[in-house]
């Protein structure tokens, strides 16, 4: 379905409700599903709201024209005026929040058209799942498969992402998660396009003989760092233990060296030992020990797994690709051995330096992220001053009113002399160990800290594979009882 919907009103707030009105309705026809519509409508009384009080200097009347186009993959709302010109990339880059950049927590795509004497436009689009009608819902545990790559079947073919391979991925993730998997961008075909072809995930799909695509796995670029994450490991229940897992992870590691990455990491889930024994087979060291990252939405059938109804942690993993041997960093005393030992794991040798005598002195740096996948919030910590208590508690109190269930800190090993006196404010406030992330920003490493914002994370029951992951273990839960 592709229909086009049009309404054009004045500049005045009594005709705001009309006009989101009928994008309610025609949200209704696009069968996008209630919380997308509240969404989508939610959006564009915010982007109608801005025009009708800001497009036209005060006192000028002027039209608004709202266009409402259905597309197959959702709804698209783009509202045009002939006002004021605007600075759109320097009103995102700026530090006020609500507005336009609200608008963007609601939907999926938010684009500004500068169309010089034909006025501006805003367009927002919202996604909707594919329709999954007919799809057989058969779950396994993927991350049982240890085969070898060289069991995979003749037939089957490994091979890089392919414009039109979108929709049968999407139903792979489908037919193994329904819609349980957390990373919900993956059930959106067009986005998984898009994404590809932008460079910011790189796909791989095992392919049969005769065309049907049985397996995806994915590299996904991380923002400011040359690293990228290795996931989204899905395998049709009819081709599982045949090695395909593997000679996709074969695949993805290569492409990771053609992208001249710097590193690659995996996420191994803690309710049962498949995943973190697949990844030290595969030479990933084992870095840091995340709590509460898994939604509880997400469903396992392995019998093998431990059942929670708490939200679950992964194990990280990193494969240092660059060929760099050793690491100056500033160890924290605190953790000096444990950090010592992450670095053995990951074959890097550490080059300590001299922590700052002097006390800190300057403004600190710290910034923080936001990750609706996980539901977690981060400060990041790259320059401690002597305000630090303060600006940490000031980002740390942002935080805490996004309503995050856990919240990391991420403190630069590369550019922080001061970072005993960091870890130990930061102690004060709640936060334990997590360990080390590789390259997490720039080409600088990081220890992330870890405190739990909310009673929905499970800290007890947690399956350790290796010894070095029950030694991190037992190193969170003794700092958890401290508390």
């Amino acid at each position: 379905m592709e229909h086009n919907v049009t309404v054009t009103i004045p500049n005045d707030i009594r005709y705001l409700n009309l006009a989101v009105g009928v994008i309610r309705d025609a949200a209704q026809l696009a069968e996008i599903g209630n919380d997308d519509i509240a969404d989508i409508v939610t959006a564009s009384r915010e982007l109608l709201f801005n025009a009708i009080r800001h497009a036209y200097p005060k006192g000028m009347q002027g039209p608004i024209d709202v266009d409402i186009q259905l597309q197959p993959h959702g709804i698209r709302v783009s509202v045009h005026d002939m006002g004021l010109p605007f600075d759109f990339e320097r009103y995102m880059a700026s530090e006020r929040e609500g507005g336009l950049k609200q608008i963007a927590d609601y939907v999926d795509e938010l684009r500004f058209s500068n169309l010089g004497k034909q006025g501006k436009s805003f367009t927002i689009f919202k996604s909707h799942p594919m329709d999954f009608e007919n799809v057989v819902y058969r779950p396994y545990s993927d991350l049982e498969d240890e085969s070898p790559a060289s069991l995979k079947p003749a037939s089957i073919q490994i091979r890089d992402f392919e414009c039109g391979d979108e929709e049968a991925i999407s139903r792979l993730i489908y037919n193994n998660y329904t819609y349980s998997y957390f990373k919900s961008l993956f059930y959106y075909p067009r986005k998984i396009r898009e994404l590809n072809e932008e460079g910011e995930i790189a796909s791989v799909v095992a392919q049969t003989r005769e065309g049907e695509i049985v397996g995806h796995f994915a590299l996904i670029r991380i923002p400011d760092a040359n690293i990228a994450e290795i996931g989204v490991a899905v395998v049709h229940p009819d081709y599982k233990g045949k090695g395909i897992m593997n000679a996709m992870l074969d695949r993805v590691q290569q492409k990771a060296k053609e992208l001249k990455l710097d590193a690659i990491f995996g996420e191994a889930l803690m309710l049962h030992p498949f995943s973190q024994r697949a990844n030290l087979r595969h030479g990933f060291g084992e870095s840091a020990l995340l709590l509460g990252i898994v939604p509880n939405t997400v469903s396992l059938t392995d019998p093998n797994a431990v059942r929670t109804d708490k939200r679950a942690a992964v194990l990280i993993g990193y494969k240092i690709l660059n060929g760099v041997k050793e690491r100056a960093i500033y160890l924290p005393s605190r953790y000096r051995e444990l950090v010592e030992d992450i670095y053995v794991n990951a074959h890097l040798a550490v080059l300590p330096l001299e922590p700052d005598a002097a006390p800190p002195t300057g403004e600190s740096r710290i910034g923080y992220d936001l990750s609706p996948y996980t539901q977690s919030g981060t400060l990041i910590v790259d320059r401690i001053g002597s305000d630090f208590t303060h600006a940490m508690r000031h980002t740390l109190h942002t935080l805490y009113k996004k309503h995050v269930d856990m919240i990391f800190a991420d403190i630069n090993l590369s550019a922080c002399s001061h970072i005993d006196d960091a870890v130990e404010v930061l102690k004060e406030e709640g936060f334990v160990f997590s360990g080390v992330l590789f390259y997490r920003k720039g080409r600088d490493d990081y220890l992330r800290m870890q405190m739990p914002n909310s009673d929905n994370v499970e800290t007890k029951e947690i399956v350790c594979h290796s010894g070095f992951c029950s030694e991190l273990l037992q190193k969170i839960n003794a700092e958890l009882g401290e508390y």
